[in-house]
């Protein structure tokens, strides 16, 4: 008598990330039923990860070799010959759909860009001087733009020209006395869309001409609307930002097991995000989710682990779990490497 098939699924196949340093990038992006996440590392000696996270609903068939709902897909190694230190990605309106890329390699800012036909490129970098932080944001209107903090803690924002896309040409649009010079700023962040104005039904919300720009040192912070209007914040070493409806909403870590959450010119706008895994944050980065108005999606390095977190700005309610690569396996394939490096 035959004995039928299994009808078992496959295992799945696992790997933790690869080993990284440094800053790290996510965004959501605009491939996938609802727009998967994109996640940009930086190896310990050379190059760049990235990785995608399926956010299509859990009944959704995934495809082989790829990771099903609700899963990390395996990292892809890209632009080797260097060693990054810092890296920010956005899904971007131009090209269309093209992500875009701004790193740091010691004190040199770099672009990059992801199109479906080309993968990642290089392209001309925004100018810029020797940076200790850089950034970058792309307003409703599809400006992009980049913030670039300086050796000596002089914080300049650039524009970008898109006439010629992917050919940028830039200009530098830092506002007149807001943004403060001052050596002990450590970390920059820009923050741009429909909620980054100064509070709901805003008419800049929709439309700002800037994004918000965010420093943070040992000492204080400081909060730069794209009004103008400027909120001081507690000292931070590790920050991330994201638009919201009631306006930026933004995450800092100094010390302990949680996220200060702040949303600058908010009543009652501060809380605490518990932290999962133990030991110094490391990195930090966040990304708003169309599907889910008002949550927010962080991936976190702490004591060498990368977390995933949602919050979804409700007290109490946000969920954590380690970031592991779960792909399904590809049918007449036989054992393949999680990672392609």
């Amino acid at each position: 008598m035959a004995v039928p098939p299994s009808s078992s699924p496959r295992p799945l196949r696992t790997a933790p990330p690869p080993a990284s340093r440094g800053g790290i990038g996510l965004a959501q992006g605009c491939y996938g039923l609802r727009g998967n996440l994109e996640l940009v590392l930086c190896d310990e000696q050379d190059g760049l990860w990235v990785l995608w996270f399926n956010s299509d609903p859990q009944d959704t068939a995934p495809e082989p070799g790829g990771p099903p709902p609700g899963e990390w897909s395996g990292a892809l190694r890209f632009a080797t010959g260097r060693r990054y230190d810092e890296v920010g990605v956005l899904q971007s309106r131009h090209g269309p759909h093209h992500l875009e890329l701004l790193t740091r390699s010691s004190d040199s800012a770099y672009r990059l860009r992801w199109s479906p036909e080309q993968a990642f490129t290089a392209e001309q970098p925004p100018p810029s001087t020797p940076a200790r932080a850089v950034g970058t944001a792309e307003t409703e209107n599809g400006t992009l733009w980049t913030g670039i903090l300086t050796e000596d803690g002089r914080p300049r924002l650039l524009r970008a020209d898109t006439t010629a896309y992917p050919r940028l040409t830039w200009a530098d649009d830092t506002p007149a006395a807001e943004l403060p010079t001052d050596d002990r700023w450590t970390a920059m962040t820009l923050a741009a869309g429909a909620g980054a104005g100064p509070g709901p039904g805003s008419a800049s919300n929709a439309d700002a001409e800037r994004p918000a720009a965010v420093l943070v040192g040992d000492r204080e912070g400081i909060c730069l609307s794209p009004t103008g209007a400027t909120h001081p914040l507690p000292a931070a070493t590790r920050v991330a930002a994201v638009a919201a409806e009631d306006g930026v909403r933004l995450y800092l870590w100094s010390e302990g097991p949680w996220l200060e959450v702040i949303t600058p010119g908010s009543p009652g706008g501060t809380r605490r995000l518990p932290l999962p895994g133990s030991g110094e944050v490391t990195a930090l980065a966040a990304t708003s989710l169309s599907h889910e108005p008002g949550a927010t999606d962080l991936v976190v390095r702490r004591g060498g682990h990368l977390w995933h977190l949602r919050d979804t700005g409700r007290k109490d309610a946000a969920t954590a779990t380690e970031l592991t690569s779960r792909l399904t396996p590809a049918p007449g394939n036989g054992p393949q490497s999680v990672h392609r490096g």
